[in-house]
C-alpha cells in the first residue's frame, strides 16, 4: 500500500478490505438486490471501526466496469462516498476533486488476487448538493424521485429530513417486504410556508415564527436530503419528492401579484421535484358558497358571474359543465345556478392554477399536479370536487391528486360521538355537518365520514385522479381504517408534524436537567413567549389554557396534550435560543441537528413504527 496522508476520514486498511470484498463477490457480475445483501452478509465479519457502509448504495460507474461506489459513514460519522477502481481506470472525471485514500493489493483468492486497485473519497452528506445530484444524475439513475401518478402513497413530511428520512425509508422498506406495495413518498414540505428559498432562509432573524422557511430547510436542500437517504437506504424502487402548498395570499392586487412571483421563483428552485401542490384558496369567494354565514343572493352571483367571465367563457361554463358526471354508483348533473355558483367561488382560483401548472411545466418534464381546496374554510362537496378537475382536465392541466377538505385539523384526532363532534365543528363553516351525521348516521361521524369519503374518492378515479388526504397526523385507528376501506385503499396519505412531535417527545422524556430536556422546555416557553406577543393571530390566546409542556399521548391523537404546542412548538426551530445558559443564541434547528446518535436512533424508531403501523391502518 502507498504511503497516504495520515488524517484521513477512513482507515486504508479497513477500505482495503471492503474493496477486496466488493472485487471478489461483484467483478463481472450483474449488481443485483440479492448480490448487494450477500455483499452486506459477508461483510458482517469485517473489522471495521472506521466506516460504516450501507451496501444498498453500492453502484458502478457507467463508463468504467472496474469501478464501483458505495455510500459510507467515515470516522465520526462523516458521511462519504467511496469510489473503488481498478489502478488502470482514469481517475474519476464525475469527482475530480476525491481524496486519496490509498493504493492497494487485493489479497483474497481467486483470479484478481495481487491486482493492484485505488481507493478515493468524496464528501456525500446531505449538504453536499453537488455530489448528490452527481451521483443520482449519471452513476445511478434509479435513485431520482419519480411522478406518482396512480400508486398510493403515505407522504411523509420532512422537517428534520436527516433525522426522518432514513426512517421513512426504512419504513417503506418493511411496507415493499410485508405488502409487496411501494408506498413511497418521503420528501414533502410545503414550499412556501416550512420552507422557503436559500437567499429568503438566509435573510430570516427568527423573529416572525410564522414567516416561510421556519423548519430552515430550503427547497433546494430537503430535494437532496431525499437523494442523500435514498441513496444510502439503496432505495431503488421509486420515491415521490413532493414540492408541496405553493401558497398564494395577499388583501389585496398588489399583494397577490407579489405572492404569484414569489411562487414561481419557489417553483424555479423546486426543478427536480416531481410532485407539485398548489394553494389558491385565498382567491375563493367563499360568499358564492350558500353555506356561508352572509351567502350572496342568486342574483348577486349573476353579477359576480357576469363581471368574473367573458361572454365567451360563460358559454363555454355553462355548456361543459351541464353534463352528466357519472362516479361511482352515482351520477352528478349540476344545474345552472350551482354551476353559476360554483364557477364564481372557484374561478379565479382556477386561472391561478392554470398559470402555475404552466410555470411548473416550463421547469419540470414530468410531474404529478395537485392543486389544494382542502384549504376552503367549508367541506368539499363531491359537485364541488368535480367542477374543479374537470375545469383543469378540460384545459389541459390535469390533477393527478386532489385533496378535499374533509374537516380535519391538523394533528388532532377526529370526533367519535356527536358531542364531540359539535364542540369540533363549533365556528367552523361546516353547517351541514353536524345535522347530517345525526338525521343519515344515527350520531355516528365516523360512519358519515366513511361514506363521504368514499364519493369523494370515487370522483377522483372518475378523473383518473387519487384523492390525497392532508393533514393525515394525529387521526386514530378507527379513522384511517375507513379511510383505507372507502378508497380502496387508492389514496394518498399526507403527514408531516407527528413525526417532528416524536422528536420533541424523546426530548421531553430525558431526564430533568438534563440539556436535551433543557432545550425542549425553552422552546416551549420561547413559543409561549411569541404567543404573548400575538404572533400566532387569534390562535396565541389558547397558550393561557394549556400550562403544560406535555404534548400528550399520540397512540390517542395527543387529545389530552397542550394542543397549542402541539399545533406551534415546531415553528420554534427556526428561532433563536435567545436564553441559553451558555449564551449560544443560534437557531433551534442547528442545535438540534447535534442530537446524539442514541436519541436520533430512538425518534427514527418511533418515526418508522408510526408510518408502518399508519399503513397497516389504511390497509386494512
Amino acid at each position: 500500500m502507498t504511503p497516504v496522508p495520515l488524517d484521513l476520514p477512513v482507515k486504508p486498511q479497513e477500505a482495503a478490505a471492503l474493496a477486496d470484498l466488493v472485487f471478489t463477490h461483484a467483478d463481472g457480475k450483474p449488481l443485483t438486490a440479492d448480490l448487494r445483501n450477500r455483499l452486506a452478509a459477508r461483510a458482517a465479519q469485517l473489522p471495521l471501526s472506521s466506516l460504516t457502509p450501507f451496501y444498498g448504495s453500492l453502484a458502478k460507474d457507467p463508463v468504467h466496469p472496474a469501478t464501483y461506489y458505495l455510500a459510507v459513514d467515515g470516522i465520526g460519522g462523516q458521511p462519504l462516498l467511496l469510489r473503488l477502481s481498478d489502478a488502470s481506470t482514469p481517475s474519476s472525471g464525475l469527482f475530480p476533486k476525491a481524496l486519496l485514500i490509498g493504493r492497494m493489493m487485493l489479497q483474497r483468492g481467486g483470479a484478481g488476487r495481487g491486482r493492484e486497485i485505488v481507493v478515493n473519497a468524496v464528501p456525500f452528506a446531505s449538504t453536499d448538493h453537488e455530489n448528490l445530484a452527481t451521483f443520482a444524475q449519471q452513476v445511478d439513475r434509479l435513485f431520482l424521485p419519480r411522478p406518482q401518478g396512480s400508486r398510493p402513497a403515505i407522504a411523509v413530511g420532512n422537517r428534520h429530513p436527516e433525522v426522518s428520512l432514513p426512517a421513512a425509508f426504512d419504513a417503506f422498506a418493511a411496507i415493499l417486504k410485508s405488502s409487496g406495495v411501494n408506498m413511497a413518498s418521503t420528501v414533502q414540505l410545503s414550499a412556501t410556508r416550512e420552507m422557503t428559498t436559500g437567499e429568503a432562509l438566509a435573510a430570516r432573524d427568527g423573529e416572525n415564527p410564522t414567516a416561510a422557511g421556519h423548519t430552515r430547510v430550503s427547497i433546494r436542500h430537503l430535494y437532496h436530503a431525499g437523494l442523500w437517504a435514498a441513496i444510502r437506504a439503496g432505495w431503488r424502487e421509486g420515491y415521490n419528492a413532493e414540492a408541496d402548498h405553493f401558497i398564494v395570499s395577499g388583501n389585496t392586487p398588489g399583494e397577490i401579484d407579489r405572492s404569484v412571483e414569489a411562487a414561481k421563483e419557489a417553483i424555479r428552485h423546486a426543478a427536480g421535484y416531481t410532485k407539485f401542490t398548489t394553494d389558491t384558496s385565498r382567491l375563493f369567494l367563499l360568499e358564492a358558497d350558500c353555506r356561508h354565514p352572509q351567502a350572496w343572493s342568486d342574483a348577486a352571483v349573476e353579477e359576480r358571474f357576469a363581471a368574473l367571465f367573458s361572454a365567451e367563457e360563460q358559454g363555454w361554463l355553462l355548456d361543459e359543465f351541464a353534463r352528466p358526471f357519472p362516479a361511482g354508483d352515482r351520477t352528478y348533473q349540476l344545474s345552472r345556478a350551482e354551476i353559476v355558483r360554483l364557477a364564481v367561488k372557484f374561478g379565479q382560483s382556477l386561472k391561478l392554477n392554470e398559470d402555475l401548472y404552466d410555470t411548473i411545466r416550463r421547469h419540470v418534464r414530468s410531474f404529478d399536479f395537485e392543486p389544494s381546496i382542502d384549504e376552503a374554510e367549508t367541506l368539499t362537496t363531491p359537485e364541488e370536487m368535480i367542477f374543479y378537475m374537470h375545469w383543469l382536465k378540460a384545459r389541459g392541466r390535469p390533477a393527478q391528486l386532489v385533496p378535499p377538505n374533509l374537516g380535519f385539523k391538523k394533528r388532532q384526532a377526529y370526533p367519535e360521538s356527536m358531542a364531540a363532534l359539535d364542540t369540533y365543528a363549533h365556528h367552523k363553516m361546516w353547517p351541514e355537518l353536524p345535522a347530517r351525521v345525526e338525521r343519515e348516521f344515527a350520531g355516528d361521524p365516523l360512519e358519515e365520514l366513511g361514506s363521504r369519503v368514499a364519493e369523494l374518492a370515487a370522483v377522483a378515479r372518475h378523473f383518473n385522479g387519487t384523492l390525497s388526504i392532508h393533514s393525515g397526523s394525529g387521526k386514530q385507528a378507527a379513522v384511517l381504517e375507513r379511510i383505507g376501506k372507502s378508497t380502496g385503499g387508492r389514496v394518498n396519505y399526507k403527514i408531516s408534524g407527528e413525526l417532528q412531535l416524536q422528536l420533541l417527545d424523546v426530548l421531553a422524556e430525558q431526564p430533568a436537567g438534563s440539556p436535551w430536556r433543557a432545550l425542549y422546555e425553552r422552546m416551549a416557553t420561547r413559543c409561549n413567549q411569541f404567543a404573548a406577543q400575538g404572533a400566532f393571530g387569534a390562535e396565541s390566546e389558547l397558550a393561557a389554557q394549556y400550562p403544560a409542556k406535555y404534548l400528550g399521548d399520540a397512540a390517542r391523537g395527543r387529545v389530552d396534550g397542550n394542543l397549542f404546542l402541539v399545533f406551534w412548538i415546531g415553528n420554534m426551530v427556526g428561532s433563536r435560543d435567545i436564553d441559553s445558559p451558555d449564551g449560544d443564541r443560534r437557531f433551534f434547528k442547528e442545535k438540534l441537528d447535534e442530537l446524539p446518535a442514541d436519541l436520533v436512533a430512538e425518534v427514527r424508531r418511533r418515526n418508522t413504527q408510526y408510518i408502518v403501523w399508519l399503513t397497516g391502518q389504511l390497509r386494512g
